[in-house]
């Protein structure tokens, strides 16, 4: 990788100094506010000679950096002025024919400047942003998430919703990419319901859904990406503690960031503790040309206890004003007993089976992964490198032990399946963007990607009956290499009206896997050229329209292609499918953006997606009664939705969002003789209230009328929650008390499922009543004078952003 970053490295900078030929010196930095260490564009920077002649003038990026070239050797000196703050003039500087890097310079408020001005712009975040090819909702301007986790966050997301049973989907599709800070994370990929638990609520800065992905992002998830973005490290010495504690969970976070000259050191720990409980009722009936042969009652109670911690640090070094390189370590750790009460009857015309099966289910994982990070931008406007590598490794392991009595209590049958897995994860990625003019509103960005994954998984079966059953175990073997290229390039005329992003993305993917048993080794490899265009015009200061096109792909994902057979419940098995392919999927969105300077904001788009490969679970059910489900090749869907957001202030210290989604959606598969379809919607409501004596409340909720699969029905669900917290301390720190469904001690979800050979209808109720009281404190913050400049990596905006006039 060394060599890699010499290489690139060497060659952009040869073509840099190809374009700057001439020049005697050049001058850079940074430009910061004191305060809140955040970037000021728009100052105004002037060279002047030592008797104060200006010699040149420049205006800083959005990223508050300048670069200038001088004209002759000599001694110069800078003077920055900015609206409402203190002037700046540098000491005398001596230029040679060299790069001279002033670092970071803090400029500090004019408080006489600003007394008697009344602010009318409000510099917090609103709740819900749009940019041109995602939406983004702030999560640090909801107060009530103080406490929970992720999966409790993304309950807030428009576009999102959450089930009961917390699996999480994007415009009422599963199959989606999940990145961490902009970066594809492997702990994600594996168990993101699981993973999801161990990111707490508070370390959450904002959720950017994005619906239409540029060139640069792999082009795996069919609906899209969410994008999860931790809070940043302020400047200077500081840290932050959360802690919560409630009925169902308990949270403790810890944030530290350090800054000596040119390092910068952050360290993240977390550790959680989170309980759930659910009770079901399942009846199904097994058919036969139309007549009922057979009938399953299950009653199930379900508990789960879910306690893991995480572990994180980052050092970034930064070499100059335009060039920095970073590592990162993380440990992820997680551990989820369950225990599960099964009563189980099934008759027939001539004869009853009954039991009762008590079963114990364990599931861990270790997690562990290392990251580089090198960026390098350049003295023209918009230029840039940066280059990215990834590895990571994780032990899993997961087991059942289940029992089986008669109903006197006399013990029959036991089973237990140890099950076992190691993984390993390379990623390697280069990207540059090129500015094909001098204003930098042109730029061209090419990258490069390789990814590699391999799984070593073993598993077998013991039970009462077979001391190994050879049938049910086995170990698999499997690796995906997926290379890739991309082009995308964005063009905004010189009016400012109008910005384009066409973009294509190639990648060949090869995967396979060996088995230790008879299973023959299996093998396949594919290409997918993958285009995407956005065109977006704004109407006027306040609208923009936009139109986009992509296309997505999903490749069958580890646990689809293991054959192990979870018999668990030895009425309902399920296994992976070795034989799945990749789906490909093609969506078209048109969107409208209004914003007012009051705050009013209103965000609308219409969509249409559609593949003819989806990947789907399928249910058979045998002559005995027992189902079997797995994965297959076998149905198309359709898409077309549309999604709204509105947000504004009613009156001064309240804020409102509102939102919802409706769409239409087919499964069709003429092979099974099965069809779905149906028209579904859901809601949101968020509203936030400031009260005198720094108190403030939140009134908030969300409901769906319920979703559909290729074989069944899901009914409407939803949740709602009240938080009040008081800020302490000057505003470091808050208590916040919080609950989640108050008025109902359960939640009751039912659900239908139907094939030629069987319909089923089951009852769940989730226990998800919850209390937590939660406090966080902000401590140190004194900032210190960093010439060297002290900034992170910046984080990458796929759109064009919005214009501000």
């Amino acid at each position: 990788m060394v060599s890699l970053l010499f290489c690139v490295n060497s060659w952009t900078n040869l073509f840099s100094h190809h374009i700057y030929t001439g020049f005697k010196g050049v001058i850079s930095g940074i430009i910061l506010d004191q305060e809140e260490a955040q970037p000021l564009p728009g100052a105004t920077v002037m060279l002047l000679t030592a008797d104060n002649v200006i010699i040149r003038t420049f205006t800083t990026g959005t990223d508050g950096r300048f670069s200038f070239d001088s004209p002759v050797a000599g001694t110069y000196k800078i003077s920055i002025s900015y609206i409402g703050y203190v002037g700046y003039t540098s000491r005398l500087i001596q230029v040679a024919d060299q790069h001279t890097d002033l670092g970071t310079i803090l400029l500090r408020k004019d408080s006489k400047m600003l007394q008697g001005v009344t602010i009318t712009h409000n510099k917090k975040a609103p709740l819900i942003q749009s940019k041109s090819d995602r939406i983004i909702y702030n999560a640090g301007a909801d107060i009530s998430n103080k406490a929970g986790t992720a999966s409790d966050v993304m309950r807030k997301v428009p576009l999102l919703t959450v089930e009961p049973d917390g699996q999480l989907k994007m415009r009422g599709n599963s199959n989606f990419k999940v990145l961490l800070n902009g970066i594809p994370s492997p702990v994600m990929a594996k168990n993101l319901k699981e993973a999801l638990k161990m990111i707490p609520a508070s370390s959450i800065a904002s959720i950017e859904v994005i619906t239409n992905p540029s060139a640069k992002y792999e082009a795996e998830g069919a609906a899209g990406i969410i994008n999860v973005i931790t809070k940043k490290k302020m400047s200077g010495n500081n840290g932050s503690i959360d802690l919560s504690a409630g009925n169902l969970e308990q949270t403790g976070n810890l944030a530290l960031n350090i800054i000596r000259n040119k390092l910068t050191y952050e360290l993240l720990l977390n550790a959680s503790y989170k309980k759930e409980y659910q009770k079901s009722t399942m009846e199904r009936n097994s058919l036969s040309s139309g007549p009922h042969t057979g009938t399953l009652l299950q009653e199930r109670d379900t508990r789960q206890r879910d306690n893991g911690g995480y572990a994180g640090f980052t050092t970034t070094y930064t070499i100059d004003s335009l060039q920095k390189i970073g590592t990162s370590i993380s440990y992820w750790t997680g551990k989820w007993p369950e225990k599960d009460n099964l009563y189980n009857r099934y008759q027939t015309s001539s004869q009853t089976s009954e039991y009762k099966q008590y079963s114990n289910k364990y599931g861990k994982y270790n997690f562990f992964d290392l990251s580089l990070n090198y960026q390098k931008k350049f003295r023209k406007p918009g230029q840039e490198l940066q280059v990215t590598g990834m590895w990571s490794r994780s032990r899993d392991l997961s087991e059942y032990i289940t029992d089986q009595f008669t109903m006197n209590g006399t013990p029959v049958f036991r089973e237990q399946s140890p099950n076992s897995g190691t993984s390993k994860d390379w990623n390697l990625q280069a990207d540059y963007i090129h500015p094909l003019n001098k204003s930098g509103k042109h730029v061209a960005e090419i990258g490069v990607r390789y990814t590699r994954s391999s799984n070593k998984n073993d598993y077998s079966v013991y039970n009462s009956h077979l001391p190994v059953d050879p049938a049910r175990s086995n170990g698999m073997n499997y690796f995906q290499d997926i290379y890739a290229f991309y082009i995308s390039t964005n063009i905004r005329p010189d009016s400012g009206n109008w910005a384009i992003r066409p973009g294509l993305r190639f990648e060949y993917t090869k995967l396979g896997a060996s088995y230790n048993a008879t299973n023959p080794p299996f093998g396949v490899s594919f290409s997918n050229w993958v285009p995407s265009l956005l065109i977006s015009r704004y109407l006027n200061d306040n609208q923009e329209i936009k139109i986009n096109y992509t296309e997505r792909i999903r490749r069958p994902w580890i646990w689809d292609l293991n054959p192990y057979v979870d018999a668990s419940d030895p009425m309902n098995k399920t296994a992976g499918n070795p034989g799945l392919k990749p789906e490909l999927n093609r969506m078209l969105e048109l969107g409208h953006s209004y914003d007012e300077n009051n705050g009013f904001s209103l965000n609308s788009a219409i969509y249409y997606n559609t593949n003819s490969n989806a990947i789907e679970q399928i249910t058979t059910l045998d002559t005995s009664g027992v189902s079997f489900t797995t994965s297959q090749n076998i149905a198309a869907n359709k898409r077309l939705g549309a999604n709204m957001n509105a947000s504004f202030t009613p009156a001064p210290g309240w804020s409102l969002n509102a939102g919802g989604e409706v769409f239409y959606l087919k499964f069709d598969a003429p092979s099974m003789q099965l069809q779905s379809k149906g028209t579904f919607y859901n809601l949101h409501l968020n509203t936030t209230y400031g009260l005198p004596e720094n108190f403030s409340i939140l009134v908030a909720g969300e409901y769906s009328n319920g979703f559909i699969t290729l074989q069944g029905t899901n009914a409407a669900n939803y949740s709602y929650r009240l938080a009040v917290r008081k800020e302490l301390f000057d505003k470091k720190a808050s208590l916040t008390l919080a609950t989640n469904n108050p008025f109902q001690r359960h939640f009751l979800q039912k659900s239908t499922a139907t094939s030629p050979t069987f319909e089923s209808n089951t009852s769940g109720r989730f226990y998800n009543r919850s209390v937590t009281l939660s406090f966080s404190w902000q401590f140190g913050g004194f900032k210190e004078r960093n010439d060297n400049g002290t900034s992170s990596f910046d984080e990458d905006n796929a759109g064009p952003a919005r214009r501000k006039r």
